[in-house]
């Protein structure tokens, strides 16, 4: 049962980025905000889960500036749902697990 977790969920800076993100976009300062990680690792955690198909992003040109706004996509929201489902299973003990 574990083992078919993602290795998304293994990272308290990739979970924090999708449960952010399940209440709707954010963009990149946002999203500093709220997780307090640098730049760099924020963007490399960012990266991390668009190459998994958990969320997307689109560039638009504020002003002078680059504005990136992140979101979540159908398949990340799944793998988040089933990983909570699977949380409050264990938690509620409903749940079998390989430890048994």
């Amino acid at each position: 049962m574990f083992e078919a977790i993602s290795d998304v969920f293994s990272s308290k800076i990739r979970l924090s980025i999708i449960s952010a993100l399940m209440s709707g976009e954010k963009d990149f300062t946002t999203l500093k905000k709220i997780i307090t990680v640098t730049d760099g690792n924020l963007g490399k955690q960012l990266e991390m889960l668009e190459a998994e198909n958990f969320i997307q992003y689109r560039r638009e040109l504020i002003g002078k500036r680059n504005r990136t706004t992140y979101y979540i996509t159908e398949h990340g929201r799944l793998k988040f749902r089933e990983y909570v489902e699977l949380l409050e299973g264990i938690l509620s003990g409903t749940n079998k697990t390989d430890l048994e």
